[in-house]
């Protein structure tokens, strides 16, 4: 009976451990967007963010606009996205973390033609479960319009 106790007592203190362990750091979120995008697949890029995740691009009139709203309108977006720019390519430059955001810089290349990549900088804003509730998004003004 001390034996199962002390097993009992062993699971119980290593339990809380045991889950942080399986929890999904914000630059593992953040690898796994960019590998997403690399492998084409818009349902590994949804799975990082929460259900109700909104998007918002920063505009040349200098304030951030809603583009997406709901994790449905992200997976519509992605796919859309990696459908019209089916060689896109992501490479992360630079990660870091303050508090419950994750600030990415990362290259974009929409097309194996172009020689230079486009910079990006995402600001991801983390909810208590670990996904991703907020993306502030700041790109080239000319990123679309590079395509050759």
């Amino acid at each position: 009976m001390k034996k199962t106790r002390q097993i009992v007592l062993t699971v119980i203190a290593l339990f809380p451990m045991l889950i942080c362990a399986q929890e999904v750091s914000k630059s593992d979120r953040a690898k796994n967007i960019v590998k997403a995008v690399n492998q084409k697949d818009a349902k590994l890029y949804v799975e990082n963010f929460s259900e109700d995740v909104k998007v918002y691009m920063y505009g040349e009139d200098g304030n951030f606009a809603l583009r997406v709203n709901g994790i449905e309108a992200l997976y519509e977006n992605r796919a859309e996205h990696l459908k019209n720019h089916p060689d896109v390519r992501n490479e992360i430059q630079h990660l870091a973390e303050i508090d419950n955001r994750l600030i990415m810089h990362d290259i974009v290349w929409l097309t194996p033609d172009r020689e230079e990549g486009s910079s990006v900088v995402e600001i991801f804003t983390f909810d208590e479960t670990g996904k991703i509730a907020r993306v502030d998004v700041i790109q080239q003004k000319n990123l679309f319009s590079q395509e050759e």
